[in-house]
């Protein structure tokens, strides 16, 4: 670490003397304008942190899907449970550490101004983007769904009234038998009346997964998606641009990897007589660690891209998103309104363990229909006010329907010396079968807003803004129940558990302990931790479900009002440097658990409080010699209350709320004409999380419910306390044809942890040690700007890494992983006319 602190050093006294040497004739630096605030202004003039990336920087940087956002934004990861459908984001260490498909995430992404709640569609429209907005800290006001971490703006492209029809193809190869195609047609249709463009993308590969139980390679990609845009006008003074997407991903998908947790050498004198019967022990060889079902991947041998994978399959993700955009601009005030309507579907067959057995196969499945309407007024009065003020609604219903198919492959019998607190279970888990979980919600978003721009002089302004939300989330039907792998009924939890307990089942126990544990025993019984109605648990041995039915538990509702905004003062001491400082507060509304219970729960537990960040942050945004060295800086502390987050236990999913986290950063974006053939720029952001308050569950001691942990000082999920880009844009020659354009760039991540408990009971592996990245592309352009031709490659270095990680010990016996992707590389070329 000192190592890492050294070179980081380093590297930051030398920027002041690059910037000092910035050449006399060096060109200037792109200026990138935005919409982040509802009004066209230049990143540079917007007194918030921003990242704005325009189509050309999207090209250099590879950009090809969600994923790619992270490597050019200080403070900011992505995680994939998934893979590349389904991105989880984190900015400032505000994350959504949940996997379940309908929970909204605390990052909002739009998709031109159209707010995009199922986290599985986030990587659906990503293609034919005219600019990418990264903003960072609490949306409390302006934005359609108030959020506490950030939002991404997806600009995708307009076709220009009044332009002639052009036509543009680009075509690439990779590796792994990869080829993908983007072909776009536009042009003027109706003279002064109306424009369309007409967009088809595609990308298809084998995948990177060499699985040696046969069958294709897993991780294999097919995507493809068409945009039809019309840009109309109504009227001298009105506008309309509607936008049609539509996309499908039918692809296999990333198998997991699983490190086995169960020890054997805990007690070597009971595995050694359980494996001399020969019965209930697997053949699989070990490493000295095996899963529930006696596999042990690191045993096999396997290189760090093979599996021994029996049951991952298709990824299959459709969506169809309607956006319509009318503005009416008058001289003196403008009205727009933005609706959008979206169709979404997501289902996957998972093979979670990772591995040959049987051991926990899911199939995720859920749709969403969604609809928006935003309406907004803006205008500006007495020369030194900006008003902008608006409505908002919104619906969102899921249908989800997930099957979580157990142990198909009965449990080792070395379980008991592995982990002896499972002895009692094994009975059950012989032939157990499938829970089948059902739940519908409805989420209807009310808001008023209004942010004023208060220009007090030539030089200081002041930003004012305030929102009420009202939001109300129902679960309208929750149905639980255990059928066989065939999906014959056996039983139903929710509704129909009537024996107090919250579990799958009641294993063979004395007192509730399995296996017996006296110590303990006597321990509980002294101090009046377990009573009677604990020893009567032992005469309750076995499932809890009740009769099968497919009727639903009562129905909930949840209804939150907030106040949130802003207020903000920024100072410009010349036309190249402008400081600010903000207060703004954020909330994500609550939401009612989307894992499996299996007893129905009153409101409190069956649901989590909405979250909220009150946020301060300081910044600089600086253009220097000429507009060839750009600083931007900005320091920021949050109070973060009740942060929502997914805990497993066991076979049991909880949603959680933390009780308070503290964050506070420094982060800085630069960048650096150096010559007119050399670019260089700069990302730093720093990061110190701490939970404040929090108390979950200690999942390795199964036999006591009441024990807790402390885990106030962690760090938060998805918080490095150093992330780092840098991009280099070299151009080698000029002809007179065209010139040859080198970009090398990548991202360092330092240590990170994927759950609430870092490192403490059996968590210290659920972690991603300091990695880097590095890409290149190297790129000839023709100077009429019709043709190009580039050869590009990600993760050149070859850096293994892992994007995401459970701890399934409790009831399965190993970690789960998600790894990132290998290197990568192509070639692309582009035709336009």
């Amino acid at each position: 670490m000192v190592v890492k602190k050294k070179k980081l050093s380093v590297m930051l006294r030398a920027l002041p003397f690059l910037a000092v040497s910035v050449a006399a004739n060096s060109q200037q630096l792109e200026e990138v304008i935005v919409t982040a605030q509802k009004v066209s202004a230049s990143t540079q003039d917007t007194p918030i942190a921003i990242t704005g990336m325009s189509e050309g920087a999207l090209e250099k940087f590879g950009f090809s899907n969600a994923n790619d956002i992270v490597a050019q934004v200080p403070n900011m990861q992505v995680s994939g449970p998934y893979g590349e459908v389904q991105p989880i984001f984190a900015i400032r260490g505000v994350s959504m550490s949940d996997y379940s498909s309908n929970q909204a995430s605390p990052i909002g992404v739009y998709a031109d101004e159209a707010y995009m709640g199922a986290v599985y569609t986030h990587g659906m429209s990503f293609f034919d983007v005219e600019r990418l907005e990264v903003l960072r800290g609490p949306q409390g006001t302006l934005y359609g769904k108030n959020t506490t971490g950030g939002a991404i703006n997806i600009v995708t492209k307009t076709p220009m009234i009044g332009d002639d029809f052009t036509f543009s193809l680009k075509q690439g190869l990779r590796n792994y038998n990869g080829h993908t195609g983007d072909y776009g047609v536009q042009g003027t249709v109706i003279e002064d009346v109306m424009a369309a463009r007409l967009f088809y993308s595609y990308s298809r590969r084998d995948g990177f997964y060499e699985n040696q139980l046969g069958g294709p390679d897993l991780s294999q990609q097919d995507f493809q998606a068409a945009r039809l845009v019309l840009n109309f006008n109504l009227s001298d003074k009105t506008n309309m641009v509607l936008k049609y997407t539509t996309g499908r991903n039918d692809s296999l998908a990333s198998p997991a990897r699983s490190e086995p947790r169960g020890d054997l050498s805990k007690n070597p004198g009971l595995v050694t007589a359980l494996s001399a019967t020969g019965v209930g022990t697997s053949s699989h060889p070990n490493n000295g660690f095996i899963d529930n079902t006696g596999y042990s991947r690191p045993a096999q041998n396997l290189g760090r891209f093979e599996v021994q994978d029996n049951g991952t399959g298709e990824l299959i993700v459709e969506s169809d998103m309607l956006v319509n955009k009318i503005e009416y601009i008058d001289d003196a005030y403008t009205l727009t309104a933005i609706t959008s309507f979206a169709d979404s579907s997501y289902s996957q067959l998972q093979d979670v363990d990772g591995g040959p057995d049987s051991l926990l196969h899911i199939n995720w499945g859920v749709d969403t229909q969604a609809f928006s309407q935003d309406f907004r007024f803006s205008t500006t009065f007495a020369d030194d006010f900006d008003l902008i003020a608006g409505a908002y609604y919104a619906t969102e219903d899921m249908q989800l329907h997930n099957v979580y198919s157990i142990y198909e492959t009965p449990p080792d019998t070395r379980v008991a010396a592995t982990y002896p607190q499972l002895t009692g279970y094994y009975p059950y888990l012989l032939d157990f079968g499938s829970v089948d979980h059902k739940m519908d919600t409805e989420k209807t978003s009310y808001a008023a807003y209004s942010q004023l721009r208060w220009n007090i002089s030539a030089r200081l302004g002041m930003d004012i803004g305030i929102r009420y939300t009202h939001d109300r989330v129902k679960l309208t039907y929750l149905n639980a129940s255990r059928v066989g792998y065939d999906g014959s009924p056996r039983g139903t939890y929710t509704p129909g558990n009537t024996t107090g307990v919250d579990n799958i089942f009641v294993p063979v126990n004395v007192a509730g302990q399995s296996p017996l544990e006296l110590g303990e025993l006597l321990n509980g019984l002294l101090s009046g931790r377990i009573g009677l109605d604990d020893i009567l648990l032992t005469t309750q041995t076995g499932y809890t479900h009740g009769a099968y039915t497919q009727d639903s538990v009562e129905p909930q509702e949840a209804n939150e009002r907030e106040w949130t905004g802003k207020i903000g003062l920024d100072y410009r001491f010349s036309d190249d440097l402008m400081v600010y400082g903000a207060f703004s507060r954020g909330f994500r509304a609550g939401s009612f658990n989307a894992g499996v219970y299996y007893e129905e729960r009153e409101f409190d537990d069956a649901y989590a409080a909405p979250e909220y960040i009150d946020a301060y942050e300081v910044g600089m945004k600086s253009d220097l010699f000429d507009q060839r060295v750009r600083i931007n800086a900005a320091a920021f502390y949050y109070d973060y209350t009740n942060q929502q987050f997914i805990n497993v236990v066991g076979v049991s999913n909880f949603l959680e709320n933390a009780g308070g986290s503290t964050i506070y950063g420094l982060e800085s974006e630069m960048a650096f004409a150096v010559t007119e053939a050399l670019t260089i720029q700069v990302g730093i952001g720093l990061l110190k999380s701490e939970y404040t308050e929090l108390v979950l569950a200690n999942v390795e001691t199964i036999n006591n419910d009441d024990d807790f942990v402390d885990l106030a000082g962690n760090e938060l999920i998805s918080a490095p306390q150093i992330s780092m880009n840098m991009s280099i844009d070299y151009e080698l020659f000029a002809t007179d044809t065209g010139y040859m354009s080198m970009n090398l760039n990548g991202n360092y991540q330092s240590e990170q942890w994927f759950s609430a408990y870092n490192d403490k009971n059996g968590y210290e592996n659920i972690r991603q040690d300091a990695y880097a990245l590095v890409n290149g592309r190297l790129s000839w352009y023709s100077n009429d700007g019709s043709y190009t031709v580039a050869l590009w490659g990600k993760n050149l270095m070859e850096t293994e890494y892992d994007g995401y990680a459970i701890n399934l010990q409790g009831t399965f016996g190993f970690d789960y992983y998600q790894q990132g992707s290998p290197r990568t590389y192509g070639l692309e070329m582009s035709y336009r006319y």
